[in-house]
C-alpha cells in the first residue's frame, strides 16, 4: 500500500501581514513620540509666556509706583495693609526664596497690585517655596528674582529648582534651555539677556561646554536659566 502523504501546512503570518503590523507599530510609536514632543514644546512656550508676563508686570509696577516690586517702601500703605515694605534703595535685596527678603516679597507686591496672578501666597506671610510665595513654572520648579546673581549685573529672573534659599537647582536639559534661549534671545548660553549655568545641586554633567555652547549631548536636567529684566 502506498502511504498517502497529507499536506498539513501550519498557520502563520505572511510577509505582507508582518509588514502591515510593523508599519502600524511604527505609526503608533511615531505618534506617541510626536505627541510627547508637542506637549514639551507647548510647555516651553508657556514658560516663555510666563517670563514675558513677569517682565511686563514689573515694568508696569515700576511705572505706577516709581519703585521696584519688593523694594517698594510704601507697599503696606499704597497697595495693601500687611504687605512687607522694602527699604526703597532701588535694589531688590536677598535670596530669591529667603523668607522676609525683598526678593521673595517681589512676587507679593506684584500680585497684590494686580499685575500677576496669586503665586500661592498663604495670607501675607511669604513662604520660601514655589507655589507658596514664588510662582511655579509650566515645566516644573519655578521663578525667582535676584540682584547681581553669580556675578551678572542688575536684576535677573531665575528659572530653576529650589536649592536652599535660592532657585538655582538644575531644572532644564541643555536642549530645553537652548530652545527657550532661542525664543527669547540669541541661543548662546554665555551672552545676551538670557544666560545658562549649571545647577547648584551638584550634578556631575555640565549644562554648558568648555566652548561656551549648550551641552546638548546631555539629557539630564542640569541647567538653570537667567533672564535679565
Amino acid at each position: 500500500m502506498k502511504n498517502k502523504i497529507k499536506n498539513n501546512p501550519q498557520a502563520g503570518f505572511s510577509l505582507i501581514e508582518l509588514a502591515v503590523v510593523l508599519i502600524i507599530m511604527g505609526l503608533l510609536i511615531g505618534g506617541v513620540l510626536k505627541g510627547r514632543d508637542l506637549i514639551e514644546s507647548a510647555r516651553l512656550k508657556r514658560v516663555v509666556a510666563q517670563l514675558n508676563e513677569f517682565r511686563i508686570a514689573t515694568s508696569a509696577f515700576l511705572d505706577k509706583f516709581d519703585a521696584l516690586p519688593g523694594d517698594f517702601n510704601k507697599a503696606s500703605t499704597q497697595i495693601k495693609a500687611g504687605l512687607r515694605d522694602g527699604n526703597g534703595n532701588g535694589i531688590v535685596e536677598g535670596a530669591g526664596l529667603a523668607p522676609g527678603s525683598e526678593a521673595l516679597a517681589f512676587w507679593s507686591h506684584l500680585a497684590n497690585a494686580g499685575f500677576i496672578g496669586n503665586p500661592g501666597l498663604e495670607g501675607e506671610q511669604n513662604v520660601g517655596e514655589f507655589g507658596k510665595g514664588a510662582p511655579e513654572s509650566a515645566i516644573g520648579g519655578g521663578f525667582t528674582v535676584e540682584n547681581n546673581p553669580h556675578g551678572l549685573s542688575g536684576l535677573w529672573f531665575i528659572l530653576g529648582q529650589k536649592q536652599g534659599d535660592h532657585g538655582t537647582g538644575g531644572l532644564l536639559t541643555p536642549s530645553q534651555a537652548m530652545s527657550i534661549d532661542k525664543k527669547l534671545d540669541n541661543g548662546h548660553p554665555t551672552s545676551g539677556k538670557v544666560r545658562a549655568m549649571n545647577g547648584s545641586d551638584g550634578r556631575a554633567q555640565a549644562c554648558v561646554t568648555e566652548r561656551g555652547t549648550y551641552n546638548i549631548e546631555i539629557h539630564e536636567p542640569v541647567c538653570v536659566l537667567l533672564f535679565q529684566l
